[in-house]
């Protein structure tokens, strides 16, 4: 770990307007000016007028002076105190004397700002060279990763460029949502002055969780921490403010209840909720990274294109990366069109592919042809491929086990209105809609043109669960269909 030095701040020299403006969109909520306000803001900073700014800009006078007052308005909320253009540079050189001075009493661990919103750029840009505080913990290694150019790109522009609070990465499991949120945080870590991934598998309280946090955040400094959750989450919130940290929770679906519909907390870990809003609905500097089967329910209502609140849904790697996969073991024989049928059949899931590849290689003498055949012929699950799929069945709630159920038997997409027709005479509308809602976001069914539908390796999992189960009379003529036209048709 590197120690961080104090960074110098020089405040008793009259500030030039490249240095204002990057105050000033270190700490507006949206991160940067727009084209009238940043013509207001520089010209003001000038000492113009309204009409000498209209003038000069082109635009009418009175749009110009009303792009003025809301500016105003954006930099007091950010300030947390009256910003006008008579009084803008008095405020500025404030804020940058705050920040000298914090930085100068707590320079032994990270300069503090006590004002609500973002840190100043400036001293945010000197963290590469005065160091970073980083705790890894259990990260895997990624030294061997596939693919996901264009995600890696999409994330490092949401978390680095438009400095979004809170990022979910949600995919089915196996899927390599970890993986990649490793591979962002190597990428990103410059931009950060604290690094910190926990994995919430064993399902810490979060009390305790965010005890460990502020502790790393004062590198074993004694600090008095609140008794309450709710207290603690103030706390946390404070430093995060005050420093720009990259916070990530790997396996969020630990903390979420089973049985039920997606992103319902289980007792004892609402609080986690209660700082997820925080990050989300908070001005800070921070960013909350994290990765779950599936979403928080609390944060669906916060997300959007324009807004610091944003999900990814991880789909499966591509044909080129999916064969690296198999290429990493040995060389295997399939045309292109057999490599295209096995990736498919098993929707381009990593960790899925590598239990299958060492199979193919011991059992079918590395021949894909082979093991499709083989496949074709029996609705067989390999024992580590039905373990993963376990762990998803167990999440489900009763009403989604039996719409998967009704759907693997379907050879064809089911239109919603066959599956309001099936399920409507017991339950209303509103239940099957909730239930393929949270269905589609564990990523266990498709919405094509035609309707609803499930992966083939899904659709083989839920036909052995129901062969278990001596569903047999319900299920005969569909395997039977199942298996000599759905593969048939793809081979």
């Amino acid at each position: 770990m590197i120690s961080i030095q104090c960074p110098k701040v020089a405040s008793n020299r009259e500030m030039n307007i490249e240095e204002a403006l990057e105050i000033v969109e270190s700490a507006i909520e949206q991160g940067h000016l727009n084209r009238v306000q940043e013509i207001v803001f520089r010209q003001s900073w000038e000492g113009k007028s309204y009409t000498e700014i209209a003038r000069s800009s082109g635009y009418e006078a009175g749009y110009v002076r009303d792009a003025g007052c809301r500016l105003w308005q954006v930099l007091s909320r950010a300030f947390g105190k009256k910003v006008t253009k008579n009084n803008l540079h008095g405020v500025l050189k404030k804020e940058i004397d705050a920040v000298a001075h914090a930085t100068q009493t707590y320079c032994s661990y990270a300069p503090e700002w006590q004002q609500a919103q973002q840190p100043v750029a400036q001293l945010m840009s000197m963290e590469a060279t005065t160091g970073q505080y980083q705790d890894w913990a259990d990260a895997v290694d990624v030294s061997i990763f596939y693919n996901r150019t264009a995600e890696l790109a999409t994330l490092q522009q949401w978390v680095v460029k438009e400095r979004c609070r809170l990022v979910t990465i949600f995919g089915m499991g196996g899927i390599g949502k970890t993986a990649l949120v490793v591979k962002l945080a190597q990428q990103v870590q410059d931009n950060f002055q604290y690094l910190i991934w926990r994995s919430l598998r064993n399902t810490p309280l979060l009390k305790d969780l965010i005890a460990e946090l502020i502790q790393f955040h004062f590198q074993g400094q004694h600090i008095n921490l609140a008794d309450t959750a709710s207290g603690r989450i103030l706390q946390l919130m404070t430093h995060l403010r005050s420093s720009r940290c990259l916070l990530i929770l790997d396996n969020v679906e630990s903390i979420l209840q089973s049985g039920n519909h997606i992103g319902c907390y289980q007792a004892g870990y609402e609080d986690y909720g209660q700082l997820f809003r925080c990050m989300a609905e908070t001005p800070h500097s921070s960013c909350l990274m994290l990765t779950s089967r599936e979403k928080p329910r609390s944060l669906t209502a916060k997300e959007g294109e324009k807004l610091p609140v944003r999900s990814l849904r991880l789909a499966g790697l591509d044909v080129i990366a999916c064969r690296e996969i198999f290429r990493a073991r040995g060389e295997f024989l399939a045309s292109e069109s057999e490599w295209s049928i096995l990736i498919q059949h098993y929707a381009g899931n990593p960790l899925v592919l590598k239990m299958v590849a060492p199979v193919i290689q011991d059992f079918f003498d590395c021949s894909i042809s082979k093991f499709l055949l083989f496949i074709k012929q029996n609705t067989f699950i390999f024992g580590d491929i039905r373990y993963l799929f376990d762990q998803q069945f167990n999440r489900l709630a009763n009403l989604e086990k039996e719409l998967l159920y009704f759907l693997a038997v379907k050879q064809n997409p089911v239109p919603f209105s066959e599956l309001i027709a099936n399920f409507a005479p017991t339950l209303c509308r509103t239940d099957v809609i909730v239930t393929l809602a949270s269905l589609q976001q564990r990523s266990l069914i498709e919405k094509v043109d035609d309707g609803f539908t499930l992966l083939l390796v899904v659709k083989r999992y839920f036909i052995n669960k129901m062969i278990e189960e001596d569903r047999t009379e319900t299920i005969s003529q569909e395997i039977d269909c199942f298996n000599e036209k759905s593969l048939n048709k793809l081979i």
